[in-house]
């Protein structure tokens, strides 16, 4: 488990580092240790770029493996599973490739702050942090099909 947010800065990192063209940016997105898939998309009025769980092998339902937000700070959400949660929030572009905006660790509850910067070759780096980027880890996604 405490792999899961670096996989999941893994996902966010891929899907902004493809985002110097719409299409690129968009899309699915695998996280290095190939346990997590996003879907990253573009909120048309604002222009911000999210990204969602869409699986999961810890959270596996089809497999008999279920994972709850049970550590979000709001009580309510604390029975959703985690696959369908939005991971990726108010991701802008700030620089020809790179982007930040926040990133949320359903095993912590927290969100982070993110950066996360295009490689090229269908690969992003996407870095997590608290503070500053030198307080955090760092991941590389994939783009893939559905």
């Amino acid at each position: 488990m405490k792999y899961f947010l670096f996989f999941i800065i893994s996902f966010f990192v891929s899907f902004t580092c493809n985002a110097q063209t719409k299409s690129n940016l968009e899309g699915y997105w695998l996280s290095e240790n190939q346990k997590q898939k996003l879907f990253v998309f573009q909120e048309p009025k604002s222009k911000q770029y999210f990204g969602k769980i869409v699986w999961m092998y810890e959270d596996d339902q089809e497999n008999g493996r279920v994972l709850l937000d049970v550590n979000n700070p709001d009580e309510n959400l604390r029975t959703r599973r985690v696959t369908g949660i939005i991971l990726l929030k108010n991701f802008k572009q700030t620089g020809d490739s790179t982007f930040k905006g926040k990133i949320y660790d359903p095993i912590s509850g927290k969100d982070y702050r993110c950066s996360i910067e295009l490689l090229g070759n269908n690969k992003a780096k996407v870095r997590g942090y608290i503070i500053h980027p030198i307080l955090g880890r760092t991941d590389i996604a994939t783009k893939v099909t559905k």
